[in-house]
């Protein structure tokens, strides 16, 4: 009868344990699984086997550095056009006080001051969006304030007036090339995460497409990717 009870709650006695049954049979699982996928197979079997995992290793390496160089490339071409905004962005307060200056010095010759100044105020309060002046917006004020310039022919006769108009058309026409560069870059990387067998590799790598510079009315100022 002792023996009995003992057999019965062996376990919860402690007498014995399930852990050691328990790696023997994980034991038994990887010596059937190595049998089965190694020991078994003919040596060329076996070639072709590490051949396989070398060429999958390979194009791993090969797929991971061809996005990450082609993301860079992507983000450095954000960055020129976050870096040609900035100019534009720097030229229109030099526009505002050359123009205001000049009105101070030739104040009597303006008669309708007040259109100019409207004018200006139009470009001064353009609301940024991180950090960044909209390029609808910015465009325009821009607009108005030529338009308004055009009645003073003194004011557009200013070298400085001038200059810096020439500036601002010159950076505006460098904007629209860099996104033109940006999205060339972005479409090239992006087809290469679509096209076989790169789609497999991003996405078990994780890279992700990137959006395109799209031009449309109220467009926003791109900036930088992951």
């Amino acid at each position: 009868m002792e023996e009995m009870i003992k057999k019965l709650y062996a376990e919860e006695l402690k007498l014995i344990t399930t852990r050691p049954v328990q790696l023997k049979q994980k034991g038994r699982l990887l010596s059937v699984l190595k049998e089965k996928c190694w020991t078994n197979h003919s040596t060329a079997v076996k070639v072709g086997i590490i051949a396989f995992f070398m060429m999958l290793v390979t194009a791993m390496v090969y797929y991971y550095n061809l996005f990450t160089i082609e993301s860079y490339k992507v983000r450095l071409e954000a960055a020129q056009i976050e870096a040609e905004l900035q100019r534009r962005d720097d030229l229109i307060p030099s526009l505002v006080k050359a123009v205001t200056d000049y009105m101070a010095f030739e104040g009597n010759v303006f008669q309708h001051a007040a259109d100019v100044r409207s004018a200006l105020n139009t470009i001064k309060d353009i609301p940024r969006e991180g950090g960044v002046l909209p390029v609808a917006s910015v465009q325009a004020a821009l607009s108005k304030f030529q338009a308004v310039a055009e009645n003073y022919p003194l004011l557009k006769s200013s070298e400085t007036y001038q200059n810096l108009m020439k500036e601002l058309s010159n950076t505006e026409t460098r904007i629209a090339a860099a996104r033109i560069k940006y999205n060339l870059q972005a479409n090239y990387y992006n087809s290469r995460l679509k096209l076989l067998p790169g789609v497999f590799f991003g996405q078990i790598m994780f890279f992700e497409p990137v959006k395109t510079f799209a031009s449309e009315k109220g467009a926003k100022a791109i900036h930088a990717v992951p």
